[in-house]
């Protein structure tokens, strides 16, 4: 028999049978027919894919149609082993394989561009309803017969097609409930699929349609905060005979309750014809839509990014740990890890976030396939894709404080008259500008003191207090920081803001021409089959970030007649800008109008009263914040407050990257006693395409840069990549893998494209015009980057028993050739006023020397009725454990190496599984190592990990009749919390933040028909 033939027919058959598999069994002449469903047919499907390759590869198989067995794509990969996967708002999102984000997404073998990570590699894949998969393939070694592959590892998303059914009608549909143990809102979900075929043509067409509203609550510093020591500015005169220690010290802190609203649809058609003579056609598309409303509303105590000696640590433990390299001031300092701070609060505030994102994702797919049952084998495909994603982000703040008294932060804003018409006359000073502006009170009501705190991190969770203490106020005398926070009166808005907002669209375009030879007697007494082929593929990428400005006091005092724009529409701001002044002169002195005028924090906005932060925050009374659904159309909501939003782009984060490859590849497959393999080759031309932006001076009244014009460049290499594999079957049970490839992958296109970004904060010395100073820079992009390049070997053993269970011990090495790292520099900027006061670190890309990943992955899948015919026939286990550490060329401060980021040395999954003839119950416990998250925070040496973590889910159906189930789903049944801490290289480690995920609960029902 044909081995090449045989072996696809095996693993089609294995992935294609649907709700429907059988096995023989002969007694006494007589065949029985045993129908094999539910979570067994899965496994058995899955195993049966991996026992037929020839690569290194595990799958997941649907268990009936829109079931797969988790309620997220990625949730269902990190069950295989290698695979890691992290969770958003409790939601599995993100997906490393064997530590690394370098994971190349298919779509039925080929390359698939996805919304949510345009010019980025690591798949994000929550827009792809899992009901429309039929399985998952992760491809660990390289399979030259998938058009591209990963450094560690390739994902195959594998739809459903007409000719996986039987022949005539066939109908699916399944709804369900869904709700979360906090935020205990009503979410629904519908899916289905109706297929439709004959011998000679077949139509499918499924959808599906969910929304849903997730929670988490958050506690730590703030988010998307970066790390400080204590002296990072030079505000203690450093001793080198008596060294002050170095504390963490971040900007501020935060709780907050988050919510997630994730409003997802999705349709796949497939048109199959069989045109004769051997040829048939196929022809589909695959669509995706996600609206998602990331709504975030809590506490804010931080010191409004002024001077870091806020912070003062009354228990802490020495780390041994001193910082000797580098210009910063705290060098030379030895680091203490705080368990308890006091806090003089230079500001404390409600805050309100809402990041929605609109993503679309377009696939189209046209085959033309060649089999007549003969020696040759063909297929031509063209693939069009089209990406686009719009991410707007809309906050605002509401102050505590009066600005005035013993607040440490002053403010006595001015504005034109009608504007002080507005407000009553005690809160005007009588001081009055030469065209009748007023200086206004702008918080008569808020407290008049830096509130004094604590802050203890030494227990399980953070505990605040010094709330009841009284201080100075609007409020009068005995008020304490708490009566302040249930006052709504002693809120105003200290800023609207949109900020970071982003446009990204991408176009793929792919043609390939691949042709194959089985031979009916081996060549040269082993070669089986020879197959290869060329492909071309195009895909053009445009980043682009902006913000939000509005104008203001246009033909009102501004300089431009059109008003003169501010991005930050803050209490703060004063348009004494030479760019654009607003303003008018008293007694013959130009004084400036504030940007936004005193607002009380209910004026435009919806208020919530929030004073449940879930169990990870002790201590915080309840504050009054403004409704984050208000700016699920930040837009239009500037434009209310406003009379205008105008996009202006953030020119050193947007940019262009075009990358063309044209490829070729070779692959003979081979048979030699109980050997058998493929070896071969893929050759792969890249050019690169950049436009990157040049930044020039900062506008006024924000900290977005000047675009001065663009920069082109282009980048090109080429890669020859061998690869071999394998299989040595002794036995018919028994098969052991060697495989051997070098990979290649391009880097994230923000490695090529990003311009020079400089940071500011806010100026100490009010003298300096504009009020920014310089903090650091961040050089994005350098167009002559290598790619990510790697040697990859795997060996692994393989013992199968009966059709639904295998144990399993793989060996793997990665060698990192080369790959894209932050490397840190310095350099000098002006401040706002065109001064250059101090040199700052400079973060920038660089190539990588070095790097490697090993580990082994033990697996086994057994269904116990390959066993035993006895109680626990119908019970089964799927489990399995990855070993992974690795090095790249980071170092600590103590000189150790740093692994790769979100890559956990040690990975758990188990599943217990029961398979009855009505009832079908799965429980998954999933377990990840610490990992590190953010490496050389804020340019100090320092790294965030994550602690360890781990899931637990379950899913239970019943089938109340034939074809008809009803089922209920558990996720994160025990509500963990995301630890993270960090790391000095040695001695205790420091709390950082925590999030704190719900359990979530569906109940539903599925027929076919």
């Amino acid at each position: 028999m044909n081995f090449k033939k045989k072996i696809i027919a095996s693993s089609l058959s294995a992935m294609t049978l649907g709700a429907h598999g059988y096995a023989m069994a002969q007694n006494q002449g007589v065949l029985e027919e045993v129908v094999v469903v539910g979570i067994r047919l899965s496994q058995q499907n899955s195993i049966s894919l991996k026992r037929d390759s020839t690569s290194v590869v595990d799958g997941i198989s649907a268990e009936d149609i829109g079931k797969l067995p988790d309620v997220t794509v990625a949730d269902s990969l990190q069950r295989i082993p290698g695979v890691q996967v992290q969770r958003d708002a409790g939601e599995g999102s993100t997906v490393n394989i064997r530590g690394l984000p370098q994971v190349l997404t298919l779509l039925n073998g080929e390359q698939f561009l996805t919304a949510q990570n345009i010019g980025e590699a690591q798949p994000s894949i929550a827009d792809i309803p899992s009901q429309l998969m039929k399985g998952l393939a992760v491809y660990k070694s390289a399979d030259i017969n998938n058009k591209r592959s990963g450094i560690t590892g390739t994902i195959d998303l594998r739809t459903w097609r007409p000719t996986d059914f039987d022949e005539g009608l066939t109908a699916n549909v399944s709804a369900d409930y869904s709700t979360g143990k906090e935020t205990e809102s009503d979410d629904y979900g519908v899916n289905g699929l109706i297929n439709w075929r004959n011998q000679s043509v077949g139509i499918m067409v499924s959808g599906a349609t969910s929304d849903v509203v997730l929670g988490d609550n958050y506690s730590g510093a703030a988010a998307n905060d970066s790390l400080f020591g204590s002296n990072d500015w030079g505000e203690f005169a450093f001793d080198p005979e008596n060294p002050t220690n170095q504390h963490v010290t971040p900007h501020g802190f935060e709780s907050f309750n988050r919510e997630v609203e994730r409003e997802r649809t999705a349709f796949n058609a497939a048109f199959t014809a069989d045109l004769g003579n051997g040829f048939d056609l196929l022809a589909e598309g695959f669509y995706t839509e996600m609206d998602e409303f990331d709504r975030a509303v809590g506490l804010n105590i931080s010191n409004r990014w002024q001077t870091l000696d806020y912070l003062t640590p009354t228990a802490f433990k020495e780390t041994g740990v001193v910082t000797t390299e580098g210009g910063n001031a705290w060098h030379g300092s030895p680091w203490v890890s705080t368990q308890e701070y006091d806090v003089d609060a230079l500001w404390v505030n409600s805050f309100t976030v809402n990041r929605t994102a609109k993503s679309e994702s377009k696939h189209f797919n046209i085959e033309l396939n060649y089999d007549n049952d003969g020696n040759w084998r063909g297929k031509a495909r063209y693939i069009k894709d089209s990406a686009d994603r719009t991410s707007m982000n809309g906050q605002s703040q509401g102050d505590l404080s009066n600005w005035r008294d013993d607040n440490r932060f002053q403010l006595n804003p001015f504005y034109p008259a009608d504007i002080a018409a507005l407000y009553p006359e005690d809160r005007l000073s009588d001081i009055v500008g030469d065209n009748g502006g007023r200086f206004i009170d702008p918080n008569p009501e808020g407290y008049g003191e830096n509130p004094q705190l604590h802050y203890d991190i030494s227990g399980s969770d953070p505990r605040w207090s010094g709330f009841d203490t009284p201080i100075k106020g609007g409020l009068g005398e005995g008020a304490t920081l708490r009566d302040y926070m249930a006052n709504i009166n002693s809120y105003a808005i200290g800023a609207f803001s949109s900020e970071g907002n982003t446009e990204n669209t991408a176009d793929n375009e792919i043609f390939s021409l691949d042709a194959g030879y089985d031979f009916d007697d081996p060549g040269l007494g082993f070669f089986t089959s020879v197959d290869f082929g060329a492909r071309y593929s195009k895909r053009e990428n445009e980043i682009r970030k902006f913000h939000l400005f509005s104008p203001f006091y246009a033909g009102n005092g501004a300089a431009n007649p059109d008003g003169c724009s501010a991005q930050w529409k803050a209490i703060d701001v004063v348009m004494n800008n030479e760019q654009c002044p607003a303003g008018e002169t008293i007694g013959g002195e130009f004084q400036g109008y504030t940007v936004n005028r005193p607002t009380r924090i209910d004026e435009f906005n919806n208020v919530v009263f929030v004073d449940d932060y879930g169990d990870i925050t002790k201590g915080l009374p309840g504050v009054w914040a403004a409704d984050p659904e208000d700016y699920d159309n930040v837009a239009a909501f500037h434009r209310k407050v406003f009379g205008s939003a105008d996009r202006v782009s953030v020119p050193g984060e947007s940019y262009d990257v075009d990358l063309e490859e044209i490829s070729v590849f070779l692959k003979a497959g081979f048979e030699i006693g109980d050997f058998r393999g493929d070896v071969g080759f893929r050759y792969v031309d890249t050019e690169i395409d950049v436009r990157q932006n040049q930044v020039g001076d900062v506008l006024a009244y924000g900290d977005t840069n000047i675009d001065i014009g663009d920069f082109y460049s282009t980048n090109d290499y080429t890669d020859f990549l061998p690869s071999l594999n394998l299989v040595w079957e002794p036995r018919d049970n028994w098969a052991i893998r060697f495989s051997a490839a070098k990979n290649m992958m391009p880097l994230d296109l923000g490695n090529y494209g990003g311009g020079l970004r400089v940071d500011t904060v806010s100026c100490e010395d009010p003298t300096i015009a504009g009020g920014r100073c310089v903090s650091g820079a961040d050089a994005g992009g350098n167009p002559d980057l290598d790619p990510w390049r790697s040697d990859n070997y795997d060996l692994s053993a393989e013992y199968y028993v009966g059709d639904a269970s295998m144990f399993s011990l793989g060996l793997f090495y990665v060698d990192i050739e080369s790959f894209s790292t932050t490397g840190n520099t310095t350099g000098q900027f002006p401040d706002s006023d065109g001064v250059i006061r101090r040199t700052v670190p400079v973060v920038t890309k660089v190539n990588g020397e070095g790097g490697e990943i090993e580990g082994l992955e033990l697996a086994a899948r057994v269904a116990f009725s390959d066993f035993t015919d006895g109680l626990f026939t119908n019970f089964g286990i799927d489990a399995n454990y990855t070993y992974a550490p690795s090095t790249s060329n980071g170092k600590d401060l103590t000189g150790d190496d740093v692994p790769f980021e979100d890559n956990s040395e040690d990975q758990v999954n188990l599943i217990g599984w029961y398979q009855g003839e009505k009832l079908q119950v799965r429980v998954a416990y999933n377990y990840r190592s610490e990992r590190l998250d953010t490496p050389n925070i804020g340019a100090t040496g320092l790294n965030i990990f994550q602690d360890d973590i781990f899931f637990v889910d379950a899913q239970v159906s019943y089938m109340i009749m034939e074809d008809v189930f009803v089922y209920l789903n558990g996720s994160n049944l025990t509500g963990e919390v995301e630890e993270y801490y960090v790391d000095f290289g040695r001695g205790p480690d420091q709390y950082w933040y925590q999030n704190e995920f719900e359990a979530r609960y569906t109940l539903g029902f599925r027929a076919k028909f």
